[in-house]
């Protein structure tokens, strides 16, 4: 399966089965992520009723989403990029902190 990175972001392509088995609720905008410090956020810019995102409802964070047609992620400080008709999970890149020996999310 195919995956793409967009600064901290990092969507892993998955099967339609696994979007449906997630234990996750629609989002009413389609945003998967902000940028704490900066208010910035990573977008699908995708017509209405051609997206759909599904976020966690402990952490209230984007954890999947599907696109009905080729769609583009935006953010006001990475390249935009193109995201194929598909299935995705949203992942967030994370860092090792050897003398704590824990991993934290990096934050864009």
């Amino acid at each position: 399966m195919k995956w793409y990175r967009h600064g901290d972001v990092i969507i892993n392509q998955i099967t339609k089965e696994e979007y449906d088995s997630m234990d996750a609720s629609p989002k009413s905008n389609l945003t998967i992520a902000y940028g704490e410090v900066t208010g910035h956020h990573h977008t699908l810019d995708a017509k209405a009723g051609t997206a759909q995102v599904l976020v966690n409802q402990t952490t209230q964070e984007a954890e999947a989403f599907k696109v009905d047609q080729k769609t583009e992620l935006t953010h006001q400080e990475h390249k935009t990029i193109s995201i194929p008709k598909g299935y995705y999970r949203v992942e967030f890149e994370k860092e090792y902190e050897p003398l704590e020996q824990a991993q934290r999310r990096v934050y864009d």
